[in-house]
C-alpha cells in the first residue's frame, strides 16, 4: 500500500525543514507523543534509531537516508507491547514553492500490517488511518506557521 499526504506551509523552505528536523519540536505538533529517546546514532542521520512513545503505540524509527533539507527517509516499526503490528517506509519531502511557501509531503510506502487483528482493523478502519496521517501533516503546518 502507498499513501501520500501533503500541505502547503506559509513559511520559507529552510525554516520549515529546520523546524521538522528539530526533534525538540515533535511534541508541539504530534499531540499523541509522550516521549522520544535516541537509542543509537545521531538524530536524523542515516542509521540513527529513535524510540517514540505515543499514547497507544511505540514506534521505532530508523533513518535510512538524510538528504536534508529536501527529504529524509525512514523505516518505522509500530509496536503494541513487544509485538510488531505495522511497518512502513516513509519519505518526508520539502519543496520550495515561493519565497515564503513550502510544500510538505509525507509519502508512506510498503505499509504492512502484521498479525490477524491489525490486518482486520486496517481493512475496517483504513480511512481513519489516512485521516490520522493527514491530520498529523496539518498539525505540523499549524505549528510551523505559528513560528516567528
Amino acid at each position: 500500500m502507498k499513501f501520500t499526504f501533503t500541505t502547503e506551509i506559509n513559511q520559507p523552505f529552510n525554516k520549515v525543514a529546520a523546524l521538522f528536523l528539530d526533534k525538540n519540536n515533535l511534541k508541539e505538533w504530534q499531540k499523541e507523543l509522550l516521549n522520544y529517546e535516541c537509542l543509537s546514532g545521531t538524530p536524523n542521520e542515516a542509521g540513527a534509531v529513535t524510540k517514540l512513545d505515543y499514547k497507544s503505540v511505540t514506534i521505532i524509527e530508523t533513518i535510512i537516508a538524510n538528504n536534508a533539507p529536501n527529504e529524509i527517509k525512514g523505516y518505522y516499526e509500530h509496536k503494541a507491547g513487544k509485538k510488531t503490528i505495522m511497518v512502513h517506509n516513509t519519505v518526508h519531502r520539502f519543496r520550495e514553492l515561493s519565497e515564503n511557501k513550502t510544500l510538505f509531503e509525507l509519502a508512506m510506502e510498503d505499509v504492512q500490517f502484521v498479525g490477524f487483528l491489525p490486518k482486520l482493523l486496517s481493512k475496517l478502519m483504513g480511512r481513519m488511518f489516512e485521516k490520522y496521517h493527514q491530520t498529523e501533516v496539518d498539525q505540523f503546518k499549524v505549528f510551523a506557521e505559528r513560528q516567528q
